[in-house]
Order: structure tokens, then C-alpha cells, then sequence
């Protein structure tokens, strides 16, 4: 239904220009007026024209004094609004959708729109603003973003002078994290939600970065060197898909699904055979699968087999080392040491290697509540028509896959019916967001639009890759693919079970 009248709120004098008529009522505000638009505890700072990729308008403002938004029009807007979300701590320029689907967004007329969530730095993995600020840390946890995406609506309303047809939101990592939070805390916001590889429960993947972190990296004095070594995981994953890898029916390297995988790393211990690891090695490798335990309880969960000898994406830049950067071995001791220092402790100074775990639950209950995305009761969200489409890498080695089928898992449970509304596709093989050897490229924004336009759940994907021919089989969570017969590079020799 077309909306009568002046359908947002401008300065007085653009008012009269404006909103005077019929006929300036079903024009557009020009980019250059925009500042003038009356946002409520918010102001446009600048609007600009720009050309690449395509005719749109670039607007910056500030929420609140401190929350930043930008939002790009493009000249030829098909209605259609999607939010990307930001990975890590967040940084300034983020996303995400932008960064996922390219030129399209814009040159096939989406309005899109990305929030700092109130801290304008330029490294998404630098959580210093953190710092004895727990207004900073609310608006990153959840607030920041709904109060972004309010307004960046009314800035879309107020250029088009007609409402939204559709929103959506795009999130990978803490993107998708921030994707969760949408669903749970702001049902109103999205149509459509995708959620890829979340960090769903931050204190959580925080626990096991730094337990990992303990046994990876025993003296603090050297994080430059991982206590397993690239040759160390090399022989881990050759043990690993002598074991399991014909599990899938496939000697090709992939662990289809691997929770089917029973390898011990135990049978690489000294003195097994001539090629083996040390004790501790051994148990900094059990640290990674088995999680972090205190007192006999799991604080979250360890990661799936596959990643181990990848550097770029798998245990090389996340786990072990392979990318330092700022005195930090790789990007999971970065963000874990980060959230220990910048928004539990409070102390700059703070040393994995002498970390108590004994009040580990206590100590992270207010930010666990502020920050984890994981309310399995996403009713309200259904209500209202919303679909919440997930994808996770199982060779993620960054945010653990298990955590994701778990939380699906739970909103099942919940109530049977969201499945219908909620679906989950896990990618064999694929690292962090994406994947490097093999097909994991969908268009998601496709799938969800298809989805919420048709009504017609998705129960079956085909995930491709950008260097070479191929297809692989994606299922709706819990059916899984299975090798049949014929060209295992192809889709067509799967089937869903």
C-alpha cells in the first residue's frame, strides 16, 4: 500500500518544497537535501553523488553522537534494502554485504546500508575502544545496530518518498552474530535474515580461543611459534584422512561430514611409530576437538576435523601460527586476548598463561547476556513472516561449525515448526565465510529473496567455485549429502539424506 502523504519528517522549509504537492510528494528528496531530513536522535553529515558502479548517493551520519551509519542509494532503487553486517570487533568501513556480493547490490538497485555500532576504528580485530566502556560495548552487542538500521529506513524513506518493499540483512562471523541478534532481540527490523559462520555465543568461542591459546602457546614470551608445528599438523591430517576419509564413500581429501570422524589423536603420541607427536603436542591438538572443560563441564565446544593443514583459513591463521600481526600469533589469539583485556578484565596487561578458570562462568555471565546470540525462541521473528537462512563451513577454524548445528538444533526443538521459517546449510570442507578447495560459493541473498518472495523453503543447494568447473550438493540441515554415483565433481552425484 503506497503510503499518503509526506511519509517522513524534513526540515520546515524542505517540507514546503517537498511535501507542497502530489507531484513533489512522488518525487525523490535529491541527494543533496538529504542532510535536511529530521531524524530523530540522529543527523546526516554529508550526501554525496557518486558514479562507480553505478548513479547513487552516498550518505554518512551519526546516531546518538556516537554510532555511525552509512547508507548508498542508488538512482535506480528497486525497493529492496539490504543491511551488511561487520565481522570481528567491528571496524569503520564495514560491509558485509557490499563485501559478499560485489557491484550487484547496487547495480541491481538494492539500497544498502553498514553500521560502526559506535566506534569508528579501522582494524576489526583491534577491541581497545572496549576499554571501560560499557555503553560502547552494549551498542556493539546489539543496540548499535538496530538504532543503525532505524535510521538508515528513514533516510531510504526519505530520498524515495515511498516506504520499503522489503528488508534484509547480510552477516558473516560476527556478522552473523549481529544477523542472530536481528532475529532474537529486533523481530521488526528484517524480512529476511542471512546468517553465515556466527559467532553465536562470543563468551563461549572466547573460552576456547584462549584455552587453545594456553597449550598452543605455553610462554608467553614467544607467540611467534605455535607448539605444533606445520609439519606436526601436516602428519595430523594424513592420520586423520587415512581414518576418515572414505567415511563419505570419496577418497578426495573432504570430510563430508565430520562428525562421522572417530580419529584419536592419541595414536600419533611418542613413542607410537617413528612419525609422532609429544605428549603436550597431543594435548594441545585434543585441546582444539574436545574443547574447554573446567571441573568436568564443557565451557563450549572444540572444532570439527578438517582444517589442519591449511594455513590461509584453516590452523595455520587461526589456530597455530601462520599470520601474526601486533604481537598476536594468529586471529583468534587477537580477538580472544582482545575480549579478555578490553571487555572482561578491564587490563591491558592481562596474560593468557596465568588465566583461572575457576570463576570463568561467574566472571562472563553480564557480557554472555549482553553479547551472546543464542535465544533458540525465534517466534516473534516467524511471526511476522521472517526467514532466517544459516550456512557454516565444517572445516571452519576460526568460529566452530558445532556451535551452529547446535543452535539450529535448538530452535528446532523449541518448537518443530520453525523449521519451516529457520534452515541451515552446512559446506563440507569449507573454511571460515567461504571456502578455498571447494564449492561453496551461493548466492545467499538469492536463495533468501527466492525464499521469502515464493514461500518455498530451500531443502537443496548448489554450491560452485570461482577457479574451476564443479559443484557440490548442499542439504537443509540435519539431511547431509551423500555420494551415489558418477562425476563426484558434480552436484547430480549427490543426494540428500
Amino acid at each position: 500500500m503506497i503510503r499518503r502523504g509526506c511519509p517522513f519528517t524534513i526540515a520546515p522549509a524542505l517540507a514546503v518544497l517537498f511535501c507542497g504537492s502530489a507531484a513533489a510528494a512522488a518525487s525523490e528528496t535529491p541527494c543533496s537535501a538529504l542532510p535536511g531530513l529530521d531524524l530523530p536522535d540522529a543527523r546526516i553529515l554529508s550526501a554525496t553523488p557518486q558514479t562507480e558502479p553505478t548513479d547513487h548517493c552516498r550518505v554518512t551520519g551519526l546516531v546518538g553522537g556516537k554510532i555511525g551509519f552509512k547508507v548508498s542509494l542508488p538512482a535506480a532503487w528497486n525497493g529492496r534494502f539490504v543491511m551488511g553486517g561487520a565481522g570481528g570487533f567491528v571496524n569503520v568501513d564495514a560491509n558485509q554485504a557490499l563485501q559478499f556480493f560485489g557491484e550487484r547490490i547496487l547495480t541491481e538497485g538494492y539500497a544498502t546500508a553498514s553500521t560502526d555500532t559506535g566506534h569508528a576504528v579501522p582494524n576489526a580485530r583491534d577491541g581497545a575502544w572496549a576499554l571501560g566502556d560499557w555503553e560502547a560495548i552494549v551498542n556493539y552487542a546489539h543496540l548499535g545496530m538496530h538504532r543503525a538500521v532505524v535510521h538508515a529506513k528513514r533516510v531510504i524513506e526519505g530520498h524515495y518518498r515511498r516506504p520499503i518493499d522489503k528488508s534484509f540483512f547480510f552477516g558473516c562471523s560476527n556478522g552473523g552474530r549481529q544477523a542472530l541478534m536481528e532475529a532474537q532481540r529486533y523481530p521488526a527490523d528484517f524480512d529476511g535474515i542471512v546468517a553465515g559462520a556466527p559467532w553465536l555465543n562470543w563468551t563461549g568461542q572466547v573460552a576456547a580461543f584462549v584455552a587453545i591459546a594456553q597449550k598452543m602457546f605455553p610462554d608467553p614470551g614467544n607467540l611467534h611459534t605455535a607448539l605444533v608445528t606445520k609439519d606436526d599438523r601436516l602428519l595430523l591430517r594424513r592420520a586423520i584422512l587415512a581414518r576418515c576419509d572414505a567415511l563419505d564413500g570419496l577418497h578426495d581429501g573432504i570430510l563430508h561430514d565430520p562428525t562421522l570422524c572417530d580419529f584419536d589423536p592419541g595414536t600419533l603420541a611418542c613413542p607410537s611409530h617413528t612419525a609422532c607427536l609429544a605428549p603436550e603436542k597431543v594435548a594441545a591438538i585434543r585441546e582444539v576437538y574436545e574443547g574447554p572443560v573446567e571441573d568436568g563441564a564443557r565451557l563450549y565446544f572444540g572444532f570439527p576435523f578438517g582444517a589442519e593443514d591449511l594455513d590461509a583459513g584453516g590452523w595455520g591463521a587461526y589456530l597455530a601460527s601462520g599470520a601474526p600481526s601486533a604481537g598476536f600469533p594468529n586471529n583468534s589469539t587477537r580477538i580472544g586476548f582482545g575480549a579478555m583485556r578490553y571487555f572482561l578484565h578491564h587490563d591491558p596487561n592481562w596474560r593468557h598463561d596465568d588465566h583461572d578458570w575457576r570463576r570463568w562462568r561467574e566472571d562472563v555471565e553480564p557480557l554472555g547476556r549482553l553479547l551472546n546470540a543464542t535465544d533458540a525462541d525465534l517466534g516473534a521473528f516467524r511471526a511476522r513472516g521472517g526467514k532466517l537462512l544459516l550456512y557454516h563451513g565444517w572445516a571452519d577454524a576460526l568460529l566452530t561449525a558445532h556451535g551452529t548445528t547446535d543452535y539450529v538444533n535448538r530452535v528446532h526443538a523449541h518448537d518443530p515448526a520453525a523449521a519451516s521459517d529457520v534452515r541451515l546449510f552446512m559446506i563440507p570442507g569449507a573454511e571460515h565465510c567461504t571456502g578455498q578447495r571447494v564449492p561453496s560459493r551461493v548466492d545467499w541473498l538469492d536463495v533468501l529473496e527466492r525464499w521469502h518472495d515464493t514461500g518455498v523453503a530451500p531443502d537443496e543447494l548448489a554450491a560452485t567455485r570461482a577457479d574451476r568447473p564443479g559443484s557440490r550438493k548442499l542439504c537443509a540441515w540435519p539431511r547431509k549429502p551423500v555420494y551415489m554415483s558418477g562425476d563426484a565433481r558434480h552436484a547430480s552425484a549427490y543426494e540428500c539424506r
